[in-house]
């Protein structure tokens, strides 16, 4: 296993760069999720073959999937050759992987638990060299930076949205976090400028995409609560 997070490349400037450069280093494909919070990335990317992800999705091998488990437990890389004496593989989803011709990869992860990026790699030929393998970490690593500095938003908005989102009044949210009302509308209008949104429910919605609420606690609003005119106003 390796667990360097040492980055000595030139970084690059954007996510498709990123992807593209993956791509080259992944001949059998790979899959990447950005930022995994609440169970959701905030940017999924996967190039696996199609019958393999068929195949994987057909018998939820997500559930037991050692290379998954590994990267929720741990920040570094390993081998896929190394997941089964760490991990098990009680479903034997790296062997039925290789009849798919995923026969060597990867599994990489960075970022803490709450808010991880997480990522496997395959080829069909030989196992990754320890110069492919710290070239794909360095770019993962990019590619979780950029896009923490493109969905980074203060906790006091976040929970200012959530109340909302969870189909409080303006009267139950000030209570809820102790603030004042203008101090409740002041957190509003700074959370929709941050995410480019209109209304309070546009902004809910593009908050739970991008992984900063739990979509479980957007009941008030998805069940259709009433948003009386103080609930809604800007």
């Amino acid at each position: 296993m390796m667990t360097s997070k040492t980055h000595g490349f030139m970084p690059l400037q954007s996510l498709t760069q990123i992807e593209t450069a993956l791509d080259r280093l992944s001949p059998r494909g790979y899959m990447v999720g950005y930022h995994v919070r609440f169970s959701r990335p905030v940017r999924r990317i996967c190039t696996y073959p199609g019958d393999w992800l068929a195949a994987y999705t057909r018998q939820n091998m997500i559930v037991a999937d050692p290379s998954v488990v590994w990267a929720v437990l741990q920040e570094g890389t390993i081998r896929w050759d190394d997941l089964a004496e760490q991990i098990g593989d009680p479903i034997n989803v790296i062997p039925t992987a290789a009849e798919y011709g995923l026969h060597f990869g990867v599994t990489l992860s960075c970022g803490p638990a709450s808010s991880r990026s997480m990522m496997g790699a395959a080829r069909s030929d030989r196992n990754f060299t320890d110069a492919e393998i710290t070239k794909m970490y360095d770019l993962l690593v990019q590619g979780h930076d950029i896009l923490a500095r493109s969905t980074a938003m203060r906790p006091i908005l976040v929970e200012a949205l959530d109340a909302i989102a969870c189909g409080m009044t303006y009267e139950q949210a000030c209570a809820h976090l102790g603030i004042s009302r203008t101090a409740l509308r002041y957190r509003l209008h700074t959370a929709r400028n941050v995410l480019g949104a209109e209304e309070n429910s546009e902004a809910i919605l593009k908050a739970i995409d991008l992984g900063l609420l739990n979509s479980n606690t957007y009941s008030g609003f998805v069940k259709g609560l009433p948003f009386s005119p103080s609930s809604t106003d800007t």
